[in-house]
């Protein structure tokens, strides 16, 4: 990028088109294409569609205190015209271009520029804030203030068994991960008389903020593992590593032609992780 900035554009004509192109993009997005974003692209409205009631609290136009909207004249009084003057400045503040009087929309974001729009008008005109406010249809046409219903304790309930799952799926994530897979098209090879062996590929993930040092070994049968690509495994934090190794077995371990086996991931004298895979030897007699 610095480059391009300090040589001539001559000299960087794909790059100066990548960011001509880019720059026209993102200018027809912010500028023409936002209403068209927030009603096609985002989900947040047709959630909110599924979701909502006439209890459920949203920005709200108290239409029985705003209706019937008139312009507001000087020395003209008013008896029979509600408190909106229909100055439209709430419609010129939204983001999507709606008329949050017209109702709860699709396009709505509940971003309450049009509340701050309309309060301060309401203090110009001396009458009081609050004809578009957070509020429910049924707190505007009946009174009722807002109470606990039952859809709101069941999306309490589903939102608390939501949590706990992730707090279960953190607290039970392991820190480090491995994955051994046979070698593609590799049955086995006869190493002599009594050895066999098998190749496999490993791929070791650590999510932790330290490098782990790794060292594999068979658990519970005879038997080694001769590394191929590193004498020695080191995995880097937070990244992964990949190696390959052989199995080497016995010939007298190899009960069956498939034989399952069992690998310990060790760091530090320690073990971390246990990995399940087969073994393929011949057929014994």
């Amino acid at each position: 990028m610095f480059t391009i900035i300090r040589e001539p554009v001559a000299m960087h004509i794909a790059g100066f088109i990548s960011i001509l192109a880019f720059t026209v993009v993102f200018y027809a997005v912010f500028a023409h294409a936002r209403e068209m974003v927030h009603t096609f692209a985002c989900p947040y409205g047709r959630l909110q569609g599924v979701l909502l009631d006439r209890d459920s609290i949203v920005v709200a136009y108290d239409h029985k205190r705003g209706e019937p909207r008139g312009k507001l004249k000087k020395g003209e009084a008013a008896a029979a015209q509600g408190d909106c003057i229909d100055c439209g400045l709430c419609v010129r503040v939204c983001p999507t271009g709606i008329d949050i009087r017209n109702g709860t929309q699709l396009e709505c974001v509940n971003c309450t520029a049009c509340i701050d729009a309309c309060d301060s008008i309401m203090e110009k005109v001396n009458k009081p804030k609050g004809l578009i406010r957070y509020a429910s249809e049924n707190h505007i046409v009946e009174g009722i203030k807002p109470h606990l219903t039952g859809r709101m304790i069941g999306y309490s309930v589903v939102l608390l068994l939501l949590v706990g799952a992730l707090t279960a799926l953190l607290l039970t994530r392991k820190d480090f991960d491995a994955q051994v897979t046979r070698a593609q098209g590799q049955l086995f090879q006869q190493r002599d008389s009594l050895h066999y062996s098998n190749l496999y590929n490993i791929k070791l993930l650590n999510k932790t903020i330290e490098e782990y040092p790794v060292e594999l070994r068979l658990e519970g049968i005879g038997g080694s593992i001769e590394m191929v690509t590193h004498e020695s495994l080191h995995v880097p934090a937070e990244s992964y590593a990949q190696s390959t190794f052989f199995v080497v077995l016995n010939e007298q371990d190899l009960t069956e032609r498939k034989l399952d086996i069992r690998i310990g991931v060790y760091a530090n004298n320690e073990r971390i992780e246990t990995v399940k895979t087969t073994f393929f030897g011949p057929v014994l007699h």
